[in-house]
């Protein structure tokens, strides 16, 4: 059985240094988010935020925070499409 597990070490090591290696990163929220598992990850995360919606009883803090999440959804989308776009 295949170890899946991560090394933070070796995650530290590669970090972001140039203006090349963030060419690079979409291409790696791609080949994460089209595996199958991805997919379901994702499809998770859009319906705890694009399709989630308060009641007009919502706080501010409420209301920024969900948007919050919408944000980080909505750029790991287009960080997919960028690295669909980028890969082909």
């Amino acid at each position: 059985m295949k170890d899946n597990s991560f090394d933070i070490q070796e995650l530290l090591k590669i970090g972001i240094r140039a203006k090349k290696d963030l060419d690079i990163v979409p291409v790696y929220f791609a080949k994460v988010f089209n595996s199958d598992d991805g997919k379901k990850v994702l499809g998770y995360l859009i319906s705890m935020t694009m399709n989630r919606c308060l009641p007009p009883t919502s706080t501010d803090a409420e209301l920024r925070f969900l948007e919050g999440e919408r944000f980080i959804v909505s750029f790991i989308q287009n960080m997919i499409k960028k690295g669909i776009e980028n890969h082909s």
